[in-house]
């Protein structure tokens, strides 16, 4: 899990979407949280992959996820973390969250 992206009184937020990018398709599980519910579940064969290397390099897929929508408010005080839940292989993800301050 990453450190998460963090609601405050001061500064609320609304997570809207995720962009992600995994090292290899292992079939893990992409996993987003919002303390201890779990509000997202995706294998990682449906996502995009930058990281192959060789006869198999590419650029950004058009035919995998790059970014999951989510639309969630995050109640002060609560963290949305991403991470990945890895089985026998282990793999990466890297990416970037979309949000908007919490009117």
């Amino acid at each position: 899990m990453d450190s998460g992206l963090v609601s405050s009184v001061e500064v609320p937020v609304t997570i809207k979407a995720i962009l992600i990018d995994v090292s290899l398709y292992c079939g893990n599980i992409l996993e987003g949280w919002i303390e201890t519910e779990r509000i997202l579940e995706i294998d990682d064969r449906v996502l995009n992959s930058s990281y192959l290397t060789g006869a198999d390099q590419c650029a950004v897929s058009t035919s995998k996820i790059v970014r999951i929508p989510i639309d969630e408010n995050i109640k002060p005080g609560m963290i949305f973390k991403i991470g990945i839940n890895c089985g026998a292989a282990e793999s990466n993800i890297s990416g970037a969250y979309e949000y908007i301050r919490t009117p």
